[in-house]
């Protein structure tokens, strides 16, 4: 019965191993290029609701998105759509009188 027993743990083996150099050769021959969708923005509204901006190679797709549905709103091209402009810098002044304030109150 042991014999029995080995023969069986040692096909099973077998079929794991198999299983898994398959799984690897077909991640590899995999087509597409990683990393070829790159999300640009979201901007949701609301519980599985929002738009997103996907770049696809040389173009930029936005896109409607539900919590059914996703439709293309436009193309864009790639070289045209610019970064979003970095938040107004706070003054100095301000920053200064937060700190007094705060200062102040700590007591």
């Amino acid at each position: 019965m042991s014999a029995l027993f080995l023969k069986t743990m040692a096909a099973l083996g077998f079929v794991i191993m198999l299983i898994a150099a398959l799984a690897l050769a077909y991640k590899k021959r995999q087509p597409g290029v990683p990393g070829f969708f790159h999300l640009v923005a979201y901007h949701p509204f609301g519980p599985r609701r929002g738009v997103a901006a996907l770049r696809v190679g040389q173009e930029v797709l936005v896109l409607g998105v539900t919590n059914t549905d996703l439709k293309l709103l436009r193309v864009l091209d790639a070289d045209k759509v610019q970064a979003s402009p970095a938040p107004p810098s706070v003054p100095e002044d301000i920053v200064s009188r937060l700190r007094k304030i705060k200062e102040g109150l700590d007591g």
